[in-house]
């Protein structure tokens, strides 16, 4: 195995009518590109990993699992990172009118291991296993007087504990504080990796790299948006996200340490590219992956 085939890139969603001439070629019939053109993505060479962002929002359905299965043809090689529908893991419900009776709530689901287990877990087990690969389970940022951070480094202990472990795991954080050697040891102890993610407020990755921070077999980054720069500036900023607006090489040089990292180690690393961190996500992982020929031989 070459040293390159450690590293999976894939960006964080696939169904962008901005990648029409670049990533897909294929005119969908009406209603049908989002439905369909997973497999256009897989074929392209750039992508050995794609991140499934909407489970977050919806736990999945075992047809629509069968359906992006049947996508990939038999490729055991190319896996999914699936995100963790938001249900498991929110603590406070927004003060938004989405969530009806139950905003401003205290959440009775989170980290509820039974509830993964049943609802995701078992659903990817029978439609999706051998396209599955981590987990992602991605916290909102949490207040403190909602849980402090050892409470939450306890809580997930717990929970993790009772998951099966013949799947991959990976926690996101939104708060920077609770980046420290208690949190990093409990996912070492799980075989659970941190996600290094590049996003507005949190530390670069070059920061959480300080920490003693590769806690499993793999390593996964998602690289979403500018350091200080909203969700809101990125939308405005990068639509429709058919081209490269502003390259940032703070980050790429990150995603090359990352990627040295996996090389030397011999592990996979999961390489998720957003399109507003530079504006076309498949464009940066071209470049990217350019550089990286160079530099690691």
């Amino acid at each position: 195995m070459s040293n390159h085939d450690y590293i999976k890139f894939g960006t964080s969603s696939w169904a962008f009518e901005g990648w029409q001439g670049n990533v897909y070629q294929i005119k969908y019939p009406p209603g049908r590109f989002k439905k369909d053109c997973l497999r256009e993505y897989w074929q392209d060479v750039r992508f050995s990993t794609v991140g499934m962002d909407l489970f977050f929002y919806n736990p999945p359905g075992e047809s629509l699992l069968k359906q992006y299965a049947n996508q990939f043809l038999d490729d055991n090689n190319f896996k999914a990172c699936s995100k963790v529908w938001q249900e498991i893991t929110i603590k406070r419900f927004p003060n938004q009118s989405q969530w009806g009776k139950r905003q401003g709530q205290m959440n009775d689901n989170f980290l509820n291991a039974e509830l993964f287990n049943e609802k995701i877990l078992s659903v990817h087990r029978k439609a999706f296993e051998r396209q599955t690969g981590p987990f992602i389970f991605e916290f909102q940022y949490m207040r403190k007087d909602d849980i402090t951070r050892q409470q939450f480094i306890n809580d997930v202990d717990v929970f993790l504990s009772k998951l099966a472990n013949d799947f991959q795991y990976s926690i996101e954080l939104r708060n920077k504080n609770f980046l420290c050697p208690d949190y990093f040891d409990v996912l070492r102890e799980h075989n659970v990796a941190h996600v290094f993610n590049q996003w507005t407020y949190m530390p670069p990755i070059s920061e959480q790299l300080k920490f003693d921070s590769i806690t499993a077999d793999f390593l996964l980054a998602r690289i979403l948006t500018p350091l200080g720069m909203s969700y809101q500036e990125t939308v405005r900023k990068f639509e429709p996200y058919n081209r490269i607006v502003e390259r940032q090489p703070g980050m790429r040089e990150d995603v090359m340490t990352l990627a040295e990292i996996a090389i030397k180690e011999k592990k996979y690393a999961y390489l998720l590219i957003n399109n507003r961190i530079e504006g076309c996500a498949p464009d940066t992982i071209k470049e990217i992956q350019k550089e990286m020929k160079s530099r690691f031989k």
